[in-house]
C-alpha cells in the first residue's frame, strides 16, 4: 500500500518536474560559437536611454487654505486632504531648530502673534532641501508634504518638508 502511494505521488509530480526542466536555459560554453552568428557580426544595440529632463514626474499639489487644513481631524484623513499641499498665508515667525530645520509659522493674518492652531500652520525647511525665506509679515505660498505634529505642546498642522516656496 505504501508503495502504491509513493508511486502515485511520484507520477503526479513527474509532469511538474518535466515542465520545470524544460523552462531552464541551456548551458552554452563560452568557447563554442553558434554557426548561425558570424564572429564579426554586429551586436544588437542597447535601447536608447530616456532623456534626463523627462525622468522625474511632475508632482501635483492640492491647493488648500489654512482654514481647510486646520479644520481636518488628524485622526481621520478625509478625501479633501492630500499628502502634498500648496498653502498660502503670511510669515509671522521664523525659528532655527536644534536639528537644523528652519521653522516658518504661516498664519491667515500677518498680525497674529502667538501660535494660533486655528489660524496658523508651521512649515519646515530641512537641511537637505534648504529654502530662502521671506521676512516676517510678507505673504508666502509653500508647497510640500502635509503632516500633523502631535508632540507634547505642539498639536498643529505642518508642511514638512517644504519642497517649493513662492513669495
Amino acid at each position: 500500500m505504501k508503495a502504491f502511494f509513493a508511486l502515485a505521488s511520484f507520477s503526479l509530480l513527474l509532469p511538474a518536474l518535466a515542465a520545470a526542466q524544460g523552462a531552464q536555459p541551456k548551458n552554452v560554453s563560452k568557447k563554442t560559437r553558434s554557426t548561425s552568428t558570424p564572429a564579426n557580426a554586429a551586436k544588437t544595440p542597447a535601447p536608447a536611454a530616456k532623456p534626463v529632463g523627462d525622468a522625474t514626474p511632475k508632482v501635483l499639489y492640492t491647493d488648500l487654505t489654512i482654514g481647510e487644513i486646520v479644520a481636518e481631524d488628524a485622526n481621520r484623513w478625509s478625501e479633501k486632504m492630500a499628502s502634498r499641499a500648496s498653502v498660502g498665508g503670511f510669515v509671522t515667525q521664523i525659528n532655527k531648530s536644534d536639528d537644523g530645520d528652519t521653522e516658518i509659522r504661516i498664519c491667515e493674518n500677518p498680525k497674529i502673534d502667538p501660535m494660533d492652531r486655528a489660524r496658523c500652520i508651521v512649515a519646515k525647511c530641512i537641511p537637505h532641501l534648504p529654502c530662502d525665506t521671506p521676512p516676517v509679515g510678507h505673504p508666502i505660498t509653500v508647497k510640500g508634504i502635509t503632516r500633523y505634529d502631535a508632540k507634547i505642546g505642539n498639536h498643529w498642522w505642518e508642511i514638512h518638508p517644504i519642497e517649493q516656496i513662492e513669495k
